[in-house]
């Protein structure tokens, strides 16, 4: 019944694997664009020097909305062409077949039958079919191993050995490096669901989050802005995306967020950036690659505003030293703390410009309030109009992240004074408080382009002092062979000191011997037949013969009578007798 359903589908319709021409009027450009979320280039290729490619189920349309068999040739002119493929080596398949986004209300799609599977495979060329290397299964669900079993029995036996089934993105990681890749956004919050992060070897540490340099020293031995702000910041202050109502004031997804500050802190080398039709990506340099973009980048799934600025107050929130330091806590109040007075310019300038004489901030605290917060709190500012976020606004939703002190209590109370000293830093910035500084509106700008020394686009990862000596490893033990040590040498040890003699009695003053005193007698505890014995009860009933009283005993003989007959009085106390079942007595 089922190769019959098969063949009928088979004879029903005839797949293509060529698009119409651009310039057909059967071309549909909306086909072309979901095809470029479905299939696409990543930048950089493999180890072996072959093209990747990434295949993302989260892509694929309803099969009631549109038609597979349209859309099919549009994904299939995103693989090598049959030149490319006979003339190279080959190309690796990276499936992400969660089919899912990972957002909170995911609805439900239908996907295309079995037999529309087996036809488009059949469709692929021979040198698509055997110029595949490898094909990663990352993600995969049962319809999908079902698909790949049926391919693999049926189809082509072969095709099994090329087939990597992955559960998770730390495990991808062992096969492949993930931070070279071009991974959807859909893939990492559906890796959320199975792990809490991603573990990559060599690559997983600090860059930006938390460091103890927050900027880095760049090239030219001055302080930069580190990669996340660049990135993040360039993109909330295009055009668009600077006049959407909230923005600062809206929250993002947490885990969204969360996955944005991973992939930050593991060097991912592309993430794209896209709201509505505002997209943006930077350029990374690979040696003997050079400048590398992401292609049709314009097609390409990636996060939106929200999460960029949700980003920025993370970075200032997770600070290990924040901008305004517990110590400094009574002294703001005493200067900044009465609401009835203005807050002075020429204290903000004192505050905030490096070259002032006296600041109740540190230096790397000033340098980054007036190298990028004040900067682009104030550039927002200049379109309150459209994003309703006046200088108020805007201090309202950075001043809690600036504070990080010991009692949340007053961390509450100092955010209020936080929130007065920002908000008129804000407002005089452009006028007053950045000529004293020494930063221009351009030289904020330049700050945020991609830097010429492609040193300076990564953050270094920081480096962690282990308190282990260089010969000692976590967790194994090393040997050293004693005769290799030069009895001369700098690295000889010293002699062991020698043991003490045990025979040779102790001396208290070299002379007088040391003498123990005695140890105190210990009286033996009394044996048990001797408590018995001196125990009040009447030795008469002491057991002989098996513990029966007998004739012979010293018991008196009206006693040993009553014993017999079971009315001693004595003998009732220490075995009482049972009372006799009723059966007992009527027999």
């Amino acid at each position: 019944m089922r190769s019959q359903l098969i063949g009928k589908r088979l004879r029903s319709t005839s797949l293509s694997n060529l698009p119409p021409s651009q310039t057909s009027e059967n071309y549909s450009p909306d086909l072309a664009n979901i095809a470029a979320h479905i299939l696409y280039r990543s930048p950089l290729p493999s180890e072996n020097d072959l093209p990747i490619f990434i295949l993302n189920a989260a892509a694929l349309p309803d099969a009631k909305e549109n038609t597979y068999d349209a859309l099919l040739p549009y994904v299939l002119a995103r693989l090598p062409d049959e030149e490319e493929l006979v003339g190279g080596k080959g190309y690796e398949l990276i499936c992400f077949a969660s089919g899912e986004d990972g957002g909170a209300s995911n609805t439900k799609k239908e996907r295309p039958g079995w037999g529309f599977l087996l036809q488009a495979y059949h469709v692929l060329t021979r040198a698509m079919r055997k110029r595949l290397q490898r094909l990663y299964l990352v993600h995969e669900r049962t319809w999908i191993r079902l698909m790949v079993e049926t391919f693999s029995t049926i189809v082509s036996p072969k095709f099994r050995k090329k087939i990597i089934h992955v559960s998770c993105l730390s495990a991808l990681a062992l096969y492949i490096p993930i931070e070279d890749l071009l991974i959807p956004p859909s893939a990492y919050l559906y890796d959320r669901r199975g792990s809490s992060d991603i573990h990559v070897p060599y690559v997983s540490g600090r860059r930006a989050f938390g460091v103890s340099v927050p900027l880095p020293i760049s090239s030219a031995r001055t302080p930069r802005l580190p990669r996340v702000l660049r990135e993040a910041t360039s993109f909330v202050l295009m055009d668009q995306n600077i006049k959407t109502e909230g923005i600062f004031r809206v929250n993002a997804r947490v885990i969204t967020v969360d996955v944005l500050k991973e992939a930050y802190e593991r060097g991912q080398k592309f993430i794209v950036w896209r709201e509505g039709q505002c997209v943006s990506t930077f350029s990374h340099w690979k040696e003997g690659h050079g400048d590398v973009m992401v292609e049709d980048v314009e097609q390409t799934e990636g996060f939106g505003l929200f999460p960029a600025a949700g980003l920025i107050k993370r970075w200032y929130a997770e600070l290990r030293h924040p901008i305004f330091a517990e110590s400094c806590y009574s002294q703001l109040e005493w200067l900044f703390g009465d609401g009835q007075t203005t807050v002075e310019v020429s204290s903000l300038r004192d505050l905030i410009c490096v070259d002032a004489e006296w600041s109740l901030l540190s230096r790397t605290s000033r340098q980054i309030m007036y190298m990028h917060l004040l900067p682009l709190l104030s550039k927002v500012a200049e379109y309150q109009d459209w994003n309703q976020m006046t200088p108020y606004n805007l201090a309202v939703c950075f001043a809690p992240n600036l504070v990080r002190g010991r009692d949340a209590i007053i961390d509450a109370r100092i955010a209020g004074v936080v929130r007065r000293i920002l908000e008129a830093a804000i407002i005089h910035w452009r006028s007053e408080i950045s000529p004293s500084c020494g930063m221009d509106h351009w030289q904020f700008e330049e700050s945020l382009r991609a830097p010429e020394s492609r040193e300076d686009r990564e953050d270094p990862q920081e480096v962690i002092k282990s308190t282990l000596l260089p010969n000692q490893v976590a967790g194994v033990i090393t040997l050293v062979d004693n005769e290799d040590i030069t009895k001369d040498g700098p690295e000889s040890k010293p002699p062991l000191p020698p043991r003490p003699d045990k025979t040779r009695p102790m001396l208290i003053d070299g002379n007088t011997p040391l003498r123990r005193k005695p140890a105190p007698t210990v009286q033996a505890p009394p044996r048990y037949s001797t408590l018995i014995l001196q125990s009040p009860v009447d030795t008469n009933l002491a057991p002989t013969h098996g513990g029966i009283p007998t004739e012979h005993s010293t018991m008196d003989p009206h006693q040993y009578q009553d014993f017999r007959d079971g009315t001693s009085s004595s003998m009732q106390a220490v075995v009482p007798r049972k009372p006799l079942p009723e059966s007992s007595k009527s027999s």
